[in-house]
């Protein structure tokens, strides 16, 4: 949807969301810069942070946004969009996919790695960091969504509200359930007040307590918040797939396509809490 035009130019809700997710990666990628948390163990680190920290963002920027526009145009729907090659590139018309944008940033990271010549310790702590920080831009997104009307939930059944009169009326005066106008008028789940709960606040939070406790403790383990916040996103997006309207079309059998990328995600994650508590 439209925020406001400057003329022939419209700016996007959407758009604005994502720029004040940068902005705020931004900010916090500076922050840590200045308290130099890694100038000690992890010099290269301290110095991408500190000197190369504007191409190290647009690196990330365009792997969110090439790899976030192809993933959503081969996993969701190639056979349209070999139809209609123009629409690949009509970001107006939405359709981003958090599993291409994953995918993409670790693809542009992988580049700059190799040009910069890093070592692969190095790669996996800015990982790390860069994780830690996603979380903000996540919850920009869930806001997007919800300005547009866009991850809308499933009906909320007749019968639910007469479960617990007082449960169903606290939740709704949270707005866990909501109208969508730009759909329809009935009731449904607010899928995307749950995910920008449950993606964002706790996924932030316990970020927060991990990175805090690894500094503190002078012991860096590397891909550790990689594997937790895999771990957690996978659980959470496998459970929000079955509250998602728009979900219910991705079906293949007992899973959507969504949902078999996140049963991936998941298991690579608890190899990698392994490997991380078996490290010294």
């Amino acid at each position: 949807m439209i925020a406001f035009s400057i003329g022939p130019v419209h700016i996007y809700r959407y758009g604005i969301m994502y720029l004040l997710g940068f902005v705020f990666g931004y900010l916090g990628f500076r922050y840590i810069a200045k308290k130099k948390y890694f100038e000690i163990k992890f010099p290269r680190i301290q110095h991408i942070l500190e000197k190369e920290l504007e191409t190290f963002l647009i690196v990330l920027f365009l792997g969110v946004l090439i790899g976030g526009r192809l993933g959503h145009v081969i996993i969701y729907n190639l056979p349209y969009y070999l139809a209609h090659p123009k629409e690949i590139i009509a970001f107006r018309s939405g359709g981003m996919s958090f599993i291409g944008g994953l995918f993409g940033v670790v693809i542009g990271i992988l580049a700059f790695r190799k040009a910069k010549r890093w070592h692969v310790r190095d790669l996996l702590v800015l990982f790390d960091i860069l994780l830690v920080l996603l979380s903000i831009g996540i919850a920009f997104g869930r806001l997007g969504n919800y300005l547009n009307q866009e991850l809308y939930g499933i009906l909320v059944s007749d019968y639910l509200p007469r479960l617990g009169y007082p449960l169903f009326s606290m939740l709704q005066s949270i707005n866990m359930f909501h109208v969508y106008p730009a759909v329809d008028s009935f009731l449904r789940v607010n899928t995307n007040w749950l995910a920008l709960f449950f993606e964002w606040i706790v996924t932030f939070v316990i970020g927060l307590v991990v990175f805090r406790y690894q500094i503190r403790q002078r012991v860096w383990r590397p891909w550790l918040w990689s594997a937790i916040f895999l771990w957690r996103y996978s659980f959470v997006r496998f459970i929000l797939e079955y509250f998602r309207a728009d979900s219910q079309l991705e079906y293949r059998g007992r899973f959507t396509i969504s949902q078999r990328f996140f049963i991936a995600f998941f298991l690579l994650a608890c190899l990698l809490l392994r490997k991380s508590w078996r490290k010294k």
